[in-house]
């Protein structure tokens, strides 16, 4: 039986997914100076600039925003070199890539509730403007930008983050095989040449071994060379009887 996959902290997947990607540490070489904040960028998920925090707002991430709690400064931000900014911009396509999988279901997050505790979080939840994550304690925020400094709402913390449980898809019976193929590959086996009748006890009406099961362990390794292999009840109904019965046309599919 397969385990179930833990829930992993939010820091961690983000790190992952968001990160430590080629599309963004290809750059790092080129991007890294003797300014350490760049650095924690490429190590920690730090927002480059000279406030960089390790909050991103899920609406419009910046790398350099003076929000509520940025220290009173006249110091200008540098601009972002060429190769931090394809950094910054990669990491960005990833995160809202990360972002659009747990609105969509494809992921789960749990997290604790101020009110309510430990549980898992709507999908909705994603889909709310003005939220800010924070990629180092796993916390999503209501109101951090646009109010003065600690009036925001942390709505969850300490998120984890699991893959959903995908249904298994079954195929249905019958469909999406080419009988039509396997009714040809069929009838060459009535022909005398095919078998070895001093191995094979020859069936009393047709030039096939009187065994069905020997023909059809023949059809189901022509259907297993083609990729899939329909149930086994399936090539008896439609190859097998017909085939005995020396038909010239195959049964009719199961439905």
């Amino acid at each position: 039986m397969a385990t179930k996959k833990p829930s992993r902290p939010l820091n961690e997947v983000f790190l992952e997914r968001v990160i430590r990607i080629d599309a963004v540490q290809r750059h790092r070489a080129a991007a890294v100076t003797d300014d350490e904040r760049t650095t924690q960028f490429f190590d920690a998920g730090r927002r480059p600039g000279l406030f960089g925090d390790f909050k991103w707002s899920l609406d419009s991430p910046t790398a350099d925003y003076r929000g509520p709690l940025a220290p009173f400064t006249d110091e200008e931000p540098p601009p972002m070199s060429s190769a931090m900014q394809q950094a910054w911009d990669a990491a960005i396509v990833a995160l809202r890539e990360l972002i659009a999988e747990l609105a969509k279901g494809e992921m789960i997050a749990s997290g604790m509730h101020p009110a309510t505790g430990v549980r898992d979080l709507d999908r909705a939840e994603w889909m709310r403007t003005g939220l800010v994550l924070d990629v180092r304690n796993g916390d999503l925020i209501e109101g951090f930008y646009g109010r003065p400094a600690g009036q925001h709402t942390v709505r969850w913390s300490t998120i984890t983050l699991r893959a959903a449980k995908q249904p298994r898809q079954k195929k249905a019976r019958g469909h999406g095989y080419d009988w039509e193929a396997a009714w040809t590959y069929a009838k060459s086996l009535r022909a005398e040449d095919q078998w070895d009748w001093t191995k094979h006890q020859r069936d009393k009406r047709q030039p096939l071994p009187a065994i069905h099961k020997t023909v059809e362990e023949k059809i189901k390794d022509w259907f297993k060379a083609t990729g899939s292999t329909p149930d086994m009840s399936d090539i008896r109904q439609n190859i097998t009887k017909p085939l005995y019965a020396g038909r010239r046309t195959r049964g009719k599919r199961k439905r």
